[in-house]
């Protein structure tokens, strides 16, 4: 599907309002402000029409001069707290001022491996925080919170005309790529593993047999109790083995499931403040 343009026009988007071309994997991103701030707007289009967060604010979002991280640049983040949400994170939403701050060394990364594809993640999963962060007191885990912020932005996204863009030749892993390798083997027990993280995000696209994002499904991701095994075990083969086979995921549109509309809806949470 080719690239859409979504509204810029952020009054709260502390980015460079300037549409651009979308980068391709491999190039550089010169421009990131201005690639946010167009993914944002196409984020936000979904954020207002979905019945889960259209009477949500939608958060602020500034990316950080060069050489900042988000836990620097907010107050507390350093916390025992604020590390169960993240710390590590290049998105994270900052209790102390409601932000949403994305790491700007990190993200150019992620463009110039990813392309949008990339940046779309990683804005829709601090998103996907910041839709969590509305809700009453939880006791989800630290990495059932992040699978739930991952399938979040899939939802996010899969409202949007956002993809990946072409690559010659085709890579079966390439919707999955931000997800995999978001963290190292060893934030497993923080982030989930690279396997659920990718779950979590075709679910909230629509791509797996697991109907949706609520704090039961995805602390049976965490567990890796899933009706579709088969798929999570590819996930978690890697690149490099042959096993590995995505493709007809990847080609899938979005399922419909028992009271699993398409495009997937933010789960209705109890106790939201």
């Amino acid at each position: 599907m080719p690239y859409q343009q979504g509204s810029a026009a952020l009054g709260v988007l502390l980015v460079t309002a300037s549409l651009l071309a979308p980068v391709a994997p491999g190039a550089a991103a010169p421009e990131l402000d201005a690639m946010v701030a167009s993914i944002a707007g196409q984020l936000r289009q979904s954020w207002n029409t979905d019945p889960g967060t259209a009477r949500l604010p939608w958060p602020a979002i500034e990316v950080l001069p060069a050489g900042q991280t988000p836990q620097s640049a907010c107050p507390g983040a350093g916390t025992a707290t604020n590390a169960a949400v993240g710390v590590q994170s290049p998105a994270l939403v900052c209790a102390a001022s409601g932000k949403l701050l994305l790491d700007r060394t990190r993200l150019e990364k992620a463009a110039s491996r990813h392309g949008e594809w990339g940046l779309a993640y990683w804005v829709g999963t601090g998103l996907g925080t910041a839709i969590l962060s509305h809700q009453g007191a939880s006791r989800r885990s630290p990495a059932v919170a992040n699978l739930q912020a991952n399938c979040l932005a899939g939802v996010l996204i899969g409202a949007t005309g956002l993809q990946p863009g072409p690559q010659d030749p085709p890579k079966p892993d390439q919707l999955v790529a931000p997800a995999n390798g978001a963290y190292g083997t060893a934030m497993a027990e923080q982030m989930g593993t690279r396997s659920q993280r990718s779950y979590a995000l075709l679910t909230g696209l629509g791509m797996t047999e697991l109907a949706g994002c609520s704090d039961e499904a995805m602390a049976q991701l965490a567990r890796d109790q899933v009706p579709d095994p088969a798929l999570l075990s590819a996930l978690a083969t890697g690149t490099d083995r042959a096993a590995f086979n995505t493709m007809a995921v990847m080609n899938r549109r979005c399922r419909r499931l028992p009271n699993s509309p398409c495009p997937r809806r933010v789960p209705s949470f109890t106790g939201q403040k």
